[in-house]
């Protein structure tokens, strides 16, 4: 089989033989371009939906997760508050005396609400009379209820304090100066108030005395009493 091959044609251009028409047409109809985008918007739609779910069950699932943690972590801590309060039951007897020690604390704070110390009373006496001169033998006191004590039976007091008993005080001094000396001392004293010599006699080189003082409200203190002690000398 022969091939013949035919020459150009000199008279026809090679750039207009291969040229191409710029023409473009859309003939597709307007239904079916629409159609297309509605199913393409119905995967978007489809699509971001099951990312939504998705979401919601991976949250979900994490929220599950957390809720059965914390309820693990309560019956844990359940079981230990009841293997403590089993073995408080151990420590009985100890919670028993607790108790006791601040019902008995308690009933001293009432009993003694109004408590007098009398060692620091003494001391005091006996203080202030060396100051002054005298030396303190004795003391005897009482103490009275000043709730039922009239006003007739009490000396007037110039400091305006209550009276709760009456201490009457025995020694010698050297002489009867150092005597009023004393009784001034005393006079200035808050704990005790109106200070009253009742005897003074000489004996030999001394003057024997006796006084007789109120303890005032200002001398109520103690470790269970409404007033507190103040410390003294580092006791």
């Amino acid at each position: 089989m022969a091939t013949t091959l035919m020459p150009l044609d000199p008279a026809v251009d090679p750039s207009r033989v291969a040229r191409l028409l710029d023409i473009a047409a859309n003939l597709l109809p307007d239904e079916i371009v629409a159609g297309r985008r509605a199913r393409h918007a119905r995967v978007g739609v489809l699509i971001a939906l099951v990312a939504v779910v998705a979401g919601l069950g991976g949250w979900y699932g994490h929220a599950r997760s957390q809720v059965s943690l914390a309820r693990g972590d309560l019956a844990g801590v359940a079981t230990q508050v009841t293997a403590l309060q089993q073995s408080q039951t151990r420590f009985q007897s100890v919670v028993s005396v607790q108790s006791q020690t601040r019902t008995i604390a308690a009933q001293l704070n009432t009993l003694l609400a109004n408590d007098l110390p009398w060692s620091r009373l003494l001391a005091t006496l006996r203080d202030t009379g060396a100051d002054s001169g005298v030396t303190v033998s004795g003391v005897t006191g009482t103490l009275t209820n000043a709730s039922t004590t009239t006003g007739a039976a009490m000396l007037p007091n110039a400091t305006g304090v209550t009276t709760v008993g009456t201490v009457t005080v025995t020694g010698t001094g050297p002489d009867k100066p150092a005597i009023a000396k004393y009784v001034d001392a005393l006079s200035r004293l808050t704990t005790v108030a109106n200070p009253y010599l009742t005897t003074a006699s000489q004996a030999d080189n001394e003057v024997m005395f006796s006084v007789t003082v109120d303890v005032t409200s200002k001398a109520l203190c103690g470790r269970y009493s409404t007033t507190k002690c103040k410390s003294t000398g580092g006791k």
